[in-house]
């Protein structure tokens, strides 16, 4: 059955995170993320108290960045989380965020070769034996880190393009994909197939997640409003993610338009100027799940369809008022598929 998974705004305090993740246990979510982003909290931090006061409930990071800090340091702090919260910890390993990127400088160069060395060196660590990596961009020597002896941490990639796809299949315990439409799934699990048959997996050894932005509210235009304000995160509104439903013209117009969506998310406006609100409904409909209460039922037959399309988890991406939203899917969305 699919997995739901929700993943938190960047920069929440830590009480409010702990109010969140103690929720999300309760109503039984798969894994509770935190988002990692330049001048916010730290997620890591900020879920400390959860290691030990939820049970059930995975505790994740995304995403970690190689490029921000060397894989040894990734690994010293994601063994310790994981041994403090008895083997729930997740963590997906990606390029370099655009955030990161503006305020360090950092271009994220050779970023296959980067995040496989990440993932690999994660993948191989033990207790029961050093750990001697020499990879493309990243090195460990003698790295055996004997107390940690929980159930090892699960290890994503970000990873939504052919080949890094490919990478994560060989490498890494899954991938979380960002934003993708249910008309490109096809294509995604044959980049994923390629990757699993070169590195002789199983298909059942790999996790096919998905980002997606839950904006379902009890108010429908306070969705809608969120919803727009959001879209040119959703897949970057590159001709991939939107080619599928729009028309040529359509996603030529989006493309020349980018600057507009863009002032829309730093105004917090629900208005996208020089934009048909036809191509913005058709935007919101494809790439988000947005609407009232009367909504939900309409959301869950959707990710029904992704599962059928295979998909084996789903992150929930909660904006505003993620109490009420914790609340909807806890009883709602996850229900339907347990």
């Amino acid at each position: 059955m699919l997995k739901i998974d929700v993943i938190l705004d960047a920069g929440l305090p830590a009480s409010l995170v702990e109010e969140l993740g103690r929720l999300a246990d309760g109503y039984g979510i798969h894994t509770f993320w935190g988002s990692a982003f330049a001048s916010r909290r730290d997620p890591m931090l900020t879920m400390a108290g959860l290691l030990r006061t939820t049970s059930k409930v995975r505790l994740g990071t995304l995403p970690v960045s190689p490029y921000e800090v060397h894989p040894l340091r990734i690994a010293d702090a994601l063994l310790t989380v994981n041994e403090l919260c008895g083997g729930r910890s997740s963590i997906l390993i990606g390029g370099l965020g655009h955030s990161t990127s503006r305020v360090t400088g950092l271009l994220p160069e050779h970023r296959l070769d980067s995040v496989r060395d990440c993932i690999a060196i994660l993948k191989q660590i033990s207790p029961d034996a050093p750990l001697n990596y020499s990879g493309p961009r990243y090195s460990l020597t003698d790295y055996r880190p004997e107390w940690a002896e929980a159930t090892p941490p699960l290890i994503y990639a970000g990873a939504t393009g052919p080949n890094m796809l490919r990478m994560a299949a060989s490498v890494a315990d899954g991938t979380m994909m960002g934003d993708v439409p249910l008309s490109r799934m096809v294509e995604v699990n044959t980049y994923i197939k390629d990757g699993l048959q070169a590195a002789g997996r199983s298909r059942d050894a790999f996790r096919v997640n998905n980002f997606f932005a839950w904006h379902i509210k009890a108010d429908r235009g306070d969705s809608l409003a969120e919803a727009r304000q959001g879209l040119i995160w959703r897949g970057f509104l590159q001709d991939w993610h939107i080619s599928t439903f729009l028309e040529p013209e359509e996603c030529a117009l989006v493309q020349a338009n980018r600057e507009s969506f863009l002032a829309t998310f730093l105004q917090q406006s629900d208005r996208i100027e020089n934009v048909p609100d036809n191509i913005v409904d058709a935007l919101v409909r494809n790439l988000t799940l947005a609407g009232d209460v009367s909504d939900i039922d309409q959301a869950i037959n959707k990710l029904h369809s992704y599962e059928e399309a295979g998909l084996d988890e789903v992150a929930l991406k909660i904006h505003n008022n993620p109490i009420e939203a914790i609340k909807l899917i806890g009883e709602r969305v996850v229900p339907a598929f347990s």
